[in-house]
């Protein structure tokens, strides 16, 4: 599927077949202009004391997703967040629980320092954490808790906080799916020692590859610059001495960002409040599709103290009746964007096979069977959609194509035995 540098009807658009949409991301026609210019220029190492698209980048970013804290622009979410674990500054064998429903990264990131972690179960009202699960786990070596706003569903902040609070733990939270998001009405980005977004890929805010970290903690965010930013630019803006004459060396790790990826993430924040409305109104109406042609199937109900933001995919539940492979290949092949959701972190081999971390020079505990089971349940019979292509209002007076798509899919789970052998999404037998 073809994606396009500007937006639809601007100059430069690329023409896609007639009935696909256009799948995200794209960027303005201003944005465009602005990296013609940059290539013309030649210039992309930004390794000077500042650079001002870069720095106009991260002030935005700080207006936007996290008031009033400090943000440094990496080249991705990951290093954001292998940088964020790093300037916590806690010590090697330390554990930080995590729940085993997570982006992989969130996890990975930590390895390389020493950090050990700890999976916890899932709530699966929310997605996130499971609190009494997570204190249960404590140790001793607890020193962190890391969560993470998965598919733009918020973890219940309040008792995240007095959690960390009471057992003297950093809080470290991965937003990379929660550009916007906000938890009565206070940002997600607000929230913690140190947050992180990614920009990269299909995020909602994108770059092609970028990533924000953000904290209120300014001996945090001094430790965060001279681990991964040039030196010059470290020494321009680190006050203590110590960590100012360690910037002359820096710490091994170049993780600016590139001025392209600057002015493409500022771009979509600055249109961010209108993605969010668009994504919202699509939801909706797809979602009285959904109840129309398939009302078997339920989406995964929003938290009510999710006061602001969009999901980043949108998530249904199968009926005990049909198998959710049957579910998405039916989608698929009626040109629904869908999939099964990933797996759980504790089924991935880095945590059943003790050899693989030990190759490493990591310690990664092994989970014990079974005990995940609210991890399990909110995975049951889910399918999931990218929502890649719900950027864009529908032209007045078009039609929904999902309706026509979830029509197709509806027939032809009707026409499917209930409960039969259930199929890859390419429609082969498992």
């Amino acid at each position: 599927m073809t994606t396009a540098l500007t937006t639809p009807g601007t100059p430069g658009t690329t023409a896609l077949p007639a009935g696909e949409a256009l799948l995200w991301p794209w960027w303005s026609q201003q944005a465009a202009d602005t990296v013609r210019l940059l290539l013309e220029e030649g210039d992309m190492a930004a390794a000077g004391a500042g650079h001002p698209l870069i720095d106009a980048c991260e002030e935005l970013a700080a207006d936007v997703l996290a008031p009033g804290r400090l943000v440094m622009l990496c080249d991705s979410g990951t290093a954001a967040l292998e940088t964020a674990y790093a300037a916590l500054g806690l010590e090697a064998g330390s554990e930080v629980l995590v729940a085993s429903h997570s982006f992989r990264s969130t996890v990975t990131a930590m390895l390389p320092h020493g950090l050990v972690p700890v999976l916890c179960d899932t709530d699966p009202a929310t997605g996130g954490i499971d609190i009494a699960d997570a204190a249960a786990r404590l140790s001793p070596r607890t020193a962190a808790l890391t969560i993470t706003h998965t598919w733009g569903r918020p973890v219940p902040l309040d008792a995240v906080s007095r959690f960390c609070a009471r057992h003297h733990l950093a809080l470290v939270a991965d937003c990379s799916h929660a550009h916007g998001l906000a938890w009565r009405g206070r940002p997600v980005g607000c929230t913690g020692d140190v947050t992180v977004w990614s920009c990269g890929t299909w995020k909602t805010v994108s770059g092609g590859k970028a990533g924000v970290l953000a904290t209120g903690h300014r001996d945090v965010w001094e430790r965060a610059l001279v681990l991964s930013q040039p030196k010059h630019r470290a020494l321009a803006r680190v006050r203590d001495e110590r960590l100012r004459a360690l910037a002359r060396t820096g710490a091994g790790h170049n993780r600016r960002p590139s001025p392209v990826a600057a002015v493409l993430v500022a771009d979509h924040l600055r249109r961010l409040p209108h993605t969010l409305a668009t994504k919202n109104e699509r939801q909706t109406a797809v979602e009285q599709l959904l109840a129309r042609h398939l009302p078997a199937l339920a989406p995964l109900p929003q938290h009510i103290d999710r006061t602001a933001g969009a999901l980043y995919k949108w998530h249904w539940r199968t009926p005990a009746t049909h198998f959710p492979e049957a579910v998405v290949a039916a989608l698929r092949a009626a040109g629904v964007r869908a999939a099964l959701p990933a797996r759980p972190l504790h089924e991935e081999p880095l945590f059943t096979d003790p050899r693989l971390a030990a190759a490493m020079g990591w310690h990664v505990p092994l989970p014990e069977a079974g005990s995940f089971p609210g991890t399990a349940r909110l995975l049951d019979g889910l399918v999931e959609l990218d929502t890649r292509d719900a950027y864009q209002p529908l032209p007045d007076g078009d039609a929904d194509p999902y309706d026509h798509a979830l029509a197709a899919a509806a027939e032809q789970l009707a026409a499917r035995p209930e409960r039969d052998t259930p199929t890859t999404t390419e429609g082969t037998p498992l």
